[in-house]
């Protein structure tokens, strides 16, 4: 029963470690070497395994997404094996064996962090073996991440560790798995697709997504879309898309009729070369006024810059549903300069306000006349979302037509919107204090305006601001975004008086984490004086290394 409650403890600390934010402390390898040394004590144990995890995520779980969006905060660059040095030196070499073949289930799971951190390609037999003896779920997890770490080309080995392991619908593995070598994958998937486990089959079906198009992959996958079962049969047509092969009319057009697999058979077709594979699904345009969302859907979501095409000319001509959504995000086709054109008479010409809204973010940093006019009127179009996304859209543009009309925009309340505030900013528009203080008076229980409001204020503030700015500074109740601002307007102020509040601020921020005062420190070096310098220095042995950096670099400005 014990052991059944450490393995559960193990595998919820896996899962934590992969999918919540972990706080990442700067520890050099020499500190690193110093902990390595007490992990080799037979008293290694859960806690001082979490302790290492949490004191060493660079180290130990660069790979991790968790880790990576970490550094990126803190505008650290991760290597992918920062210990390769380490397994050069007598401590790794004399040990990791030790480690890697104890007894002691914590000492095994911290060998195989270190072993896929440092790259140590003597180790795969070893981790290899491990996949097969490993009882513990934990560790299996992470010996496998560690192969995968290390590119292994033992790729059918680790696919049926996955297979036996992985969950397909929270993949962590999953994504480094397809990374290896695409040859190893290929043959691993010809040996597996045939196999009478349900999740093999998908995997390596999956896997022929990623590998190429080749005749044995063609045959194959379509004898997949023409045997399996129809509950998943739709993982076998996903590959005849992404592989954009052809000739699939005779196959595919029967399953257009079922609910489950319609959506992906349409988006195969689409991809499709073959001539007569296009002309079919076009003609389905044409049997009605309206358009059905799956079937715009896949021109939208193809390959194929002529097929978007198609789809623009759809939103002018067919009836849309109210409720069909799409992303221009989702397919880069959209802002291309072959493109533009089409778009543009797209938003000229079609009527529903939803299309339009998403649509116009495909003009995003264009700044061509056309494009420039056509975000200009829609700034005052009577959707909302419409004038967001067109005001979103300009920014960036620089242009004295936008500029112009800002003003009278501003001082509408029927097309004002947050998103000109950044247009104001960008565009050094400092003379609507009066404008923005009515806004902010007006719309107290709106926090978007609330937000904007203050950003301009903040950006642009007059001597009468200060009260206001260190009113929010002192509430409990304001939003962390606009505390930020308040602070930088009286930095912008140099308000003097203000310095003892922005301290307050600034160690009470600190607490949680030094990354939360930056703001504050940015304030006070605009300010000066010997308090505010006295504050930052104080931030020079910070344990997050941008805050360090940001008060050097602060104090090196000082005069």
């Amino acid at each position: 029963m014990k052991k059944k409650v450490q393995m559960k403890t193990k595998l919820i600390i896996t899962i934590i470690l992969l999918t919540f934010f972990i706080k990442v402390q700067c520890q050099d390898i020499t500190n690193f070497k110093i902990d390595f040394k007490l992990s080799l004590d037979k008293t290694f144990n859960e806690k001082k395994l979490n302790d290492l995890f949490s004191k060493y995520p660079h180290l130990l779980t660069p790979q991790s997404d968790i880790t990576q969006l970490a550094s990126n905060l803190k505008g650290q660059t991760l290597t992918n094996f920062p210990l390769s040095d380490f397994k050069n030196d007598n401590l790794y070499i004399d040990n990791i064996d030790k480690l890697l073949n104890s007894d002691n289930s914590f000492q095994r799971l911290f060998s195989y962090l270190i072993i896929g951190a440092s790259n140590d390609l003597t180790k795969e037999e070893q981790l290899l073996k491990k996949l097969k003896t490993e009882k513990e779920k934990g560790n299996l997890v992470w010996c496998g991440m560690a192969l995968l770490n290390l590119k292994t080309k033992h790729t059918t080995e680790l696919f049926d560790f996955l297979v036996e392991n992985e969950n397909f619908g929270d993949a962590h593995m999953l994504p480094l798995f397809f990374k290896l070598g695409k040859n190893s994958l290929q043959e691993t998937a010809y040996k597996r697709y045939n196999s009478e486990n349900v999740k093999a089959k998908i995997l390596a079906i999956q896997i022929l997504s990623q590998t190429g198009k080749n005749a044995e992959t063609e045959k194959i996958v379509l004898e997949a879309v023409k045997n399996w079962d129809m509950n998943i049969k739709g993982y076998a047509i996903y590959t005849v898309k992404e592989l954009q092969m052809g000739d699939l009319l005779e196959t595919f057009k029967p399953l257009l009729d079922n609910d489950k697999i319609r959506k992906i058979a349409l988006q195969a077709l689409a991809n499709s070369p073959t001539n007569s594979d296009n002309e079919y699904l076009r003609s389905l345009t044409t049997q009605k006024d309206s358009i059905s969302d799956d079937l715009l859907d896949c021109f939208f979501e193809s390959k194929k810059v002529e097929n978007v095409k198609f789809w623009l000319e759809l939103l002018k001509t067919k009836k849309v549903s109210d409720d069909y959504y799409f992303s221009v995000s989702k397919n880069k086709l959209i802002y291309s300069d072959e493109l533009l054109s089409y778009v543009q008479n797209t938003l000229k010409e079609c009527k529903n306000e939803k299309v339009i809204g998403e649509l116009v973010r495909a003009l995003q940093g264009r700044k061509d006349t056309e494009s420039i006019n056509i975000l200009i009127a829609f700034l005052k179009h009577e959707n909302s979302s419409v004038r967001y996304w067109s005001a979103v859209a300009l920014q960036g543009s620089k242009n004295q037509k936008v500029i112009d009309l800002l003003p009278d925009l501003i001082n509408d309340q029927e097309y004002r919107t947050v998103a000109l505030v950044n247009l104001f900013i960008e565009n050094n528009i400092n003379n609507q204090q009066s404008t923005f203080e009515k806004i902010y008076k007006n719309n107290g229980e709106d926090q978007d305006w609330e937000r904007s409001s203050i950003e301009y204020l903040a950006n642009f503030p007059l001597e009468k601001h200060k009260e206001l700015f260190k009113k929010i500074l002192k509430s409990d109740q304001s939003d962390f975004s606009i505390r930020y601002d308040a602070a930088l307007g009286l930095g912008r102020l140099k308000d003097i008086s203000s310095v003892d509040l922005l301290i307050k601020v600034c160690e009470e921020t600190r607490k949680e984490s030094d990354l939360n005062s930056r703001t504050y420190l940015q304030a006070l070096a605009m300010v000066k004086g010997e308090k505010a310098k006295k504050e930052i220095k104080t931030f020079l042995n910070s344990d997050e290394e941008v805050v360090k950096e940001l008060a050097s670099e602060l104090l090196k400005n000082w005069n």
